[in-house]
């Protein structure tokens, strides 16, 4: 009898051993928050004190919020290729923003990141803008996402009010029929991810909740409007934000103060507090990793009108390879995973699918990433800095913002951007010059040999 209760007690320490175990080595979640647009400084926490944030400003808190991170590109379709493949949009054929007349799209050669984690197991979803491709077969669903969800052909939204279509036109978004005049395509698109969120079973989650905001048209719930038309006044009175002229005869945006932008920012916060509720709620924040990014700077740059915000400090905005076109806000939170800090170490948008992998415990796909890398040992505290890092940039289309084509490089303080024009090339110290306003590249000539010899071979290598 004796030893049959030592033999019950050995199997119940062993049952409860191994389910520790089991419960270790469940697989994380992956939740992606990608926004369209979204500036540097748009968030409270990186500078912003016209916008209100503080669900995303929380996460910023509660994880790692890198300061230097950048996207691919300075639009959109390139930055989200790159996302999703781990590569310079460049080496896969994307460029620029894919317009409707276009057949461009995602090779569906390519393993996107999607496809890695599906393969892994997980259940994939997308929901939102894509913008890789028109045709029903480049859509996510052949790219490695089993749900996808308002995902539309175009690069905007017709309207952010239901019925999400514009002068009595249908709607370009999909999936949204059940909702009624006044719904907000925002809340739309999260009610959505909590739908995918509540449809996963025993299997781990990934989820790319990519949202048409604060992309065109700038449109918020009025009585966000009238919050921050108030707000405004009691600011800056009834003057007019002033514009200062930059290149090629451009305007620049110098103060966030549009009430409708600011409208949509707090409304896209609290639809990031709602999903991040809901997973507490489920019991499955702590074991999901959180990435909150987005494709581009925000619209601060524009021919002969305003634009809804301001990247300042940075100079200038989407479309244009100074810092406010390319330096993007970027937080990745994982409780009691990650410790939290701020990060100064540069960072681009193809390690997002190499640091996903590492930190969910995958194998890397190096052939795949191959302009990417993990981020997991930083995350970890087993580096502390990344100084000598060079990143690099090639936009070589005219915008309508008014951007010429050009490439720029980045290393250590380091910033060079040349337009392929007969334009001089320009050299900025980020260091002492982060709103890049005098161009020290005559003063600096070895250095911008340097740079140039090491941007030709970049482009060289990626195309």
């Amino acid at each position: 009898m004796k030893k049959l209760f030592c033999y019950c007690l050995l199997l119940a320490a062993f049952t409860l051993n191994t389910s520790l175990m089991a419960a270790q080595q469940t697989p994380p979640n992956v939740l992606i928050f990608f926004i369209d647009d979204l500036g540097w400084t748009d968030i409270g926490i990186n500078g912003s004190s016209f916008h209100e944030t503080p669900n995303i400003d929380a996460l910023a808190v509660s994880g790692v919020n890198f300061k230097h991170s950048y996207s691919a590109n300075p639009v959109c379709s390139p930055t989200r290729a790159a996302l999703m493949t781990g590569k310079a949009p460049q080496r896969v054929g994307i460029t620029q923003w894919i317009s409707p007349k276009e057949t461009t799209h995602l090779p569906l050669s390519e393993e996107t990141i999607g496809e890695a984690f599906q393969n892994a197991g997980y259940y994939t979803g997308y929901i939102g803008k894509w913008h890789l491709g028109k045709t029903d077969n480049v859509q996510p669903q052949y790219q490695g996402f089993e749900y996808t969800k308002a995902v539309n052909r175009a690069g905007q939204p017709a309207s952010f009010f239901y019925p999400f279509g514009k002068d009595n036109r249908p709607s370009n978004v999909p999936d949204l029929e059940n909702y009624k005049n006044g719904d907000y395509l925002t809340d739309a698109l999260t009610d959505k991810a909590i739908e995918f969120i509540d449809n996963q079973s025993e299997r781990p989650f990934f989820l790319t909740l990519a949202h048409y905001a604060v992309h065109t048209p700038i449109q918020a719930p009025q009585s966000l409007i009238e919050k921050y038309t108030a707000k405004k006044r009691a600011i800056y009175g009834d003057k007019k934000p002033a514009l200062i002229e930059e290149k090629y005869h451009t305007l620049a945006q110098t103060q966030q103060s549009d009430p409708a932008y600011a409208g949509m920012m707090e409304n896209l916060d609290t639809n990031v507090g709602r999903v991040i509720t809901h997973l507490k709620n489920k019991g499955l924040y702590k074991n999901t990793i959180i990435v909150f990014t987005s494709d581009n700077g925000g619209l601060a740059h524009r021919k002969r009108m305003d634009t809804p915000t301001s990247n300042a400090p940075l100079r200038s905005g989407k479309a244009w390879t100074y810092e406010g076109g390319i330096r993007i806000p970027t937080i990745i939170a994982w409780q009691d995973k990650i410790q939290p800090f701020t990060s100064n170490n540069p960072i681009i948008t193809m390690d997002m699918y190499p640091t996903l992998l590492d930190l969910a415990g995958l194998p890397l796909k190096p052939k795949q990433h191959l302009d990417g890398k993990s981020l997991k040992p930083l995350l970890e505290g087993k580096i502390h800095s990344d100084e000598d890092r060079v990143l690099a940039w090639t936009y070589p289309h005219v915008h309508g913002s008014g951007h010429q084509p050009s490439d720029a490089i980045l290393s250590k303080e380091w910033k060079l951007i040349r337009f392929q024009s007969d334009e001089p090339t320009e050299l900025y110290n980020l260091l002492s010059d982060i709103g890049e306003q005098t161009n020290v590249a005559k003063l600096y000539p070895n250095k911008v040999k340097e740079l140039e010899a090491q941007l030709d071979q970049w482009l060289n290598k990626t195309h």
